[in-house]
């Protein structure tokens, strides 16, 4: 009986100690679940936790635009601070870059200069083939009449170029051109004949001013003169008559109608002179002056075509030596 007693109360002993360890076991495992929850808290929050609390990467262009960029390139402050969340790094900007810092309207093209009417038309047909001055071709000119001297032939060179003359335009008006330079009249009269007034060449060219036949009825016209290139006085008229219409239809389709055949006081280049000898020799047709217009510095621009420069050389280089003052 007592066994029985004793032995129950064994049993009942044990299972109140089994149970008490059974219920503490479960109290610290609950507490351990808590535990690891509480410490896989941050980790799930990490993520932003860490990206408020350490700069991120430099973000992209495309991934973070940043409204103002450096002038060195690289992105704003402002996209570098503190950079967002991963959520918040991928969502694209509501403002585009470009709409943020709008540039600025490109200026409207510079007007080209304005052209008069009338000596802008376009010239007669070039010649095939460029007149070739008489002492520079291989061909023997002819003399159908003797040479006047030097000394005559130079006045007369020099009272042509100081003529101010009327320039028929072709839409029925008048224009009146400024003297040329005499030294330009004399050096083109040099490198064309020597001063010969009495020369023909091979291909045709007349006098002094070697005028070619075609030239002649030409200048006429635009001039409502009678020339006669066979004399000194004509020729040297009708050579002339030319430069003035080639510094007139130059002038006016490409310089505004400005006439002035000196360098350009920032540059040293002459421009317009250089067309008007080169036209000279080669033909209206075979030179011409090409305008072009920057539409950002808004300048204009000219590019000269001329297909006989070496001529163009000599000559300048004639009006600035004068071997006339020399041969007397």
């Amino acid at each position: 009986m007592h066994t029985k007693s004793a032995r129950r109360a064994t049993v009942l002993v044990t299972t109140v100690a089994l149970s008490g360890a059974l219920l503490t076991a479960c109290g610290h495992k609950s507490q351990g679940d808590a535990s690891d929850a509480a410490a896989a808290t941050p980790v799930a929050a990490g993520s932003t936790a860490t990206a408020s609390g350490s700069p991120s990467p430099t973000p992209t262009a495309s991934e973070s635009p940043s409204a103002s960029p450096s002038a060195s390139g690289s992105p704003s402050a402002k996209a570098t601070t503190a950079a967002p969340s991963k959520s918040a790094t991928a969502k694209p900007s509501a403002t585009p870059t470009k709409a943020a810092a709008p540039q600025a309207a490109a200026p409207a093209p510079a007007p080209a200069p304005v052209a008069k009417p009338g000596p802008a038309a376009p010239p007669p047909p070039a010649p095939a083939t460029t007149h070739v001055p008489p002492l520079q071709s291989s061909c023997k000119p002819s003399y159908p009449r003797p040479n006047d001297p030097k000394a005559a032939v130079g006045a007369a060179l020099t009272a042509a170029a100081g003529q101010s003359r009327v320039l028929n335009l072709s839409n029925g008006g008048t224009d009146k051109m400024p003297p040329l330079p005499a030294n330009l009249v004399k050096a083109i009269a040099w490198q064309e004949s020597g001063w010969q007034s009495g020369i023909l060449a091979c291909d045709g060219g007349i006098g002094t001013m070697q005028v070619m036949p075609a030239t002649v009825t030409w200048m006429n016209g635009k001039f409502a003169a009678k020339s006669d290139p066979e004399t000194l006085e004509g020729n040297v008229q009708l050579g002339t008559q030319l430069l003035d219409w080639l510094v007139a239809y130059y002038g006016d389709s490409g310089f505004g109608g400005k006439y002035d055949l000196a360098p350009d006081p920032a540059t040293g280049k002459t421009p317009l002179l250089d067309l008007v000898i080169a036209a000279y020799n080669a033909g209206a047709g075979n030179v011409h002056y090409n305008t072009v217009t920057d539409p950002v510095t808004n300048t204009t621009t000219g590019s000269l075509v001329i297909p006989n420069p070496s001529y163009v050389a000599n000559v300048k280089a004639l009006m600035a030596s004068a071997p006339w003052n020399a041969a007397g």
